[in-house]
């Protein structure tokens, strides 16, 4: 029943991938018949409608409140570290050449394919998890709209791997000026941290995880 997320704050995955966020306003599944033909509960964000059976999956923001403190807490340094050279948490342990022999562009969509793109995306998660343990860690899954510090695990894990089409992910470490985005569709993870507080340990980190690291040059 989506009546319970009346007035709340959710984020909704939708079966084609996409992700919505905002207060939810929730519709009977009459009004549904009358405006749409379609006899199902839906619900109102923003300017988007959604019905019952678009949604694959559906959760509760933090409060509001709660939210906006956090909001543009990590900015400044965000801001700062946007302008630091980045490391690459890649499949590969360099950058191709343009020039380069074999067949770049046909491996790259191999790995790009949805189920393979799945399980690098769970090496990425494991990978900050175990930062984490070394570090507090911040992340959104909005672009910074909300962050949760120090999230739950396998909540996490799961999250990540199942990144929406049109997401971007950021962690933040704060405490270690470092931080960590990923834009869905991407096959590498850019990592921050011009103080190499955590570099050593996301290096060894990352080789036993079958992943390289390599500082990007541009």
């Amino acid at each position: 029943m989506l009546s319970r997320y009346e007035g709340k704050a959710v984020r909704i995955i939708t079966e084609w991938g996409e992700e919505f966020t905002g207060v939810a306003e929730i519709y009977p599944s009459g009004y549904g018949l009358h405006e749409f033909d379609r006899a199902e509960e839906s619900v109102l964000l923003g300017d988007t409608h959604l019905f019952r059976s678009d949604i694959r999956k559906i959760e509760l923001l933090a409060e509001a409140a709660s939210s906006e403190i956090q909001r543009y807490a990590f900015d400044p340094l965000i801001a700062a570290l946007l302008e630091e050279p980045c490391w690459i948490v890649d499949i590969l342990p360099e950058r191709v050449p343009e020039h380069a022999g074999g067949q770049y562009f046909s491996v790259d969509r191999y790995f790009r394919q949805p189920a393979r793109l799945a399980a690098l995306y769970r090496k990425f998660a494991e990978l900050l998890l175990r930062l984490n343990c070394y570090a507090d860690m911040a992340v959104s899954f909005d672009a910074g709209e909300h962050w949760e510090k120090n999230p739950d695990p396998e909540t996490f894990a799961d999250k990540l791997t199942d990144l929406p089409q049109n997401a971007f992910f950021r962690a933040v470490f704060p405490d270690e000026r470092a931080m960590a985005d990923l834009d869905a569709g991407d096959s590498f993870l850019t990592f921050y941290d011009p103080d190499a507080r955590l570099l050593n340990k996301l290096q060894k980190l990352a080789q036993t995880s079958g992943l390289c690291v390599w500082l990007s040059d541009s």
